[in-house]
């Protein structure tokens, strides 16, 4: 119980102590026996008196005990920790018995003592302990201080002293990957995104078991064949027609985790063909820079167009053609110093007003792509680049065919992923959260995360749509 205008509260002892104390007093009352009322006003007096001398402890120590913490760096990666040093000093002429030690931080810290909070101090003596703080999120945070929770030494009362101090700690996004990136690890094999979906009456087989999937679907003879858990196949009620659309500007040939840009969305496209192959769905490509449709698959059955997107990719290959590529794409590296230069703000106004007074964004490839992609009346579009160019044209867009089609923006290489410097890092993923925000406000559903799980994201982007379409 908290002592009403202190920052004090009894301890369970305390609280039976003066219970005691009433019943003795009622009882003397009850009983008119004096000896009572004397002994339960003897102890109740004993504890205010008690109370009182702890009170003016805690004042005491609030003035001569010194606390200190010393951080080694102020600057970590998201999920680094810091370990740092606390001193406490006692400097008065009293006993401290410390009972617990709480840093006074902003959520997204986690803070953890080494040692064993609960101590006592005596007067002149110092006390040193190592503590942890891992970050949770990245951002600045301030340490306003240290709590330092104090009881008597019979146990009857704990009382809170705050110690200020004025520490910031700037917590940037992670730009280490824990484990070497491979093709088949960046992007992993793909959900079966496309079988999981709306299914119909007619009966199609069996397959094996994935996530997601309703348990009264199990085919437990087939199970118990196989000795691998099966689930009833059928047909989807409708075809779907997903039309996939593949940036292939200027910046989509810059180098990215494996091969450039334009690699890891041509990869991603393959994959998620692959996750259609035995539906009824459609699927069509457009390859698109930025004023003109590149290179255009009409919507086909997954089986078809996996060999017509192969075909499409080497086409897209200069090398492939006995040609000169026009720009040498730079060593595979994962030292990339400086983030991609902000555009100037001058340029990006003069942009803006082109788009709201002119039509020049009919002519740029994005435009173009998706009015043809939506000619086909396609249930999802997924928009696979780097968000460099054309983020106007693209949110402007929105308003003119989102209620004819699911957009779904995928980013392919952040730019401060591939950043060393922790600076350069925080900067860029500020602008790029600002262009990402920017197109969810506007009704997209636009994502950059790891790329091992971008297909995972789609994935999960497509089944909801899905989802809401057939209720």
């Amino acid at each position: 119980m908290r002592i009403p205008k202190t920052p004090i509260q009894t301890s369970w002892r305390a609280d039976w102590l003066a219970e005691f104390s009433i019943a003795l007093i009622a009882l003397a009352f009850l009983a008119r026996e004096i000896i009572f009322a004397a002994v339960g006003a003897g102890i109740l007096l004993s504890l205010v008196s008690l109370g009182l001398l702890f009170h003016r402890r805690l004042s005491v120590l609030r003035r001569e005990l010194h606390v200190a913490e010393r951080l080694p760096k102020t600057r970590v990666c998201l999920g680094d920790s810091i370990e740092g040093d606390l001193t406490i000093r006692n400097e008065s002429r009293l006993a401290a018995q410390i009972l617990a030690v709480t840093p006074v931080v902003e959520k997204g810290l986690s803070f953890k003592l080494s040692s064993s909070s609960n101590q006592s101090l005596q007067p002149g003596t110092t006390s040193s302990s190592k503590f942890e703080i891992t970050s949770l999120k990245s951002g600045r945070f301030l340490i306003s201080g240290f709590t330092l929770t104090f009881t008597d030494s019979r146990g009857l009362f704990t009382g809170e002293v705050n110690y200020e101090q004025a520490d910031r700690v700037e917590v940037y996004p992670s730009v280490r990957t824990k484990v070497p990136i491979t093709p088949l690890r960046l992007y992993g094999g793909g959900p079966e995104i496309f079988r999981k979906g709306p299914a119909g009456m007619d009966y199609a087989g069996v397959r094996e078991y994935v996530p997601g999937d309703e348990y009264h679907r199990v085919q437990w003879k087939a199970t118990a064949r196989l000795r691998t858990l099966m689930v009833k196949e059928f047909h989807p009620e409708t075809q779907a027609t997903l039309q996939i659309l593949i940036d292939a500007g200027r910046t989509m040939h810059d180098q990215s985790y494996v091969g450039t840009k334009l690699d890891e969305a041509l990869a991603i496209s393959q994959l998620l063909v692959e996750s259609a192959t035995g539906s009824a769905d459609r699927i069509g490509t457009l390859v698109y820079d930025e004023s003109k449709i590149v290179k255009a698959v009409k919507p086909e059955r997954a089986e078809q167009h996996l060999v017509s997107l192969r075909e499409l990719a080497l086409r897209l290959l200069p090398r492939a053609l006995g040609e000169k590529p026009a720009r040498q794409a730079p060593a595979p590296s994962w030292n990339v110093e400086k983030a991609p230069p902000p555009v100037e703000p001058l340029a990006t106004f003069i942009r803006l007003l082109r788009l709201k007074l002119g039509s020049s964004h009919k002519k740029t490839g994005i435009y173009k792509s998706l009015e043809q992609a939506t000619t086909a009346n396609p249930d999802s579009v997924i928009i696979l680049t780097d968000l460099l160019t054309n983020n106007e044209v693209l949110s402007r867009c929105v308003s003119t065919w989102l209620g004819r089609a699911n957009i779904i923006v995928a980013q392919i290489g952040a730019p401060w992923r591939l950043c060393v410097s922790l600076e350069d890092a925080y900067v860029a993923h500020e602008r790029n959260s600002r262009i990402l925000k920017h197109m969810q406000r506007a009704g997209l559903a636009a994502f950059d995360v790891r790329p091992e799980m971008l297909i995972d994201e789609i994935g999960g982007a497509l089944l909801m749509s899905r989802q809401r379409a057939y209720g």
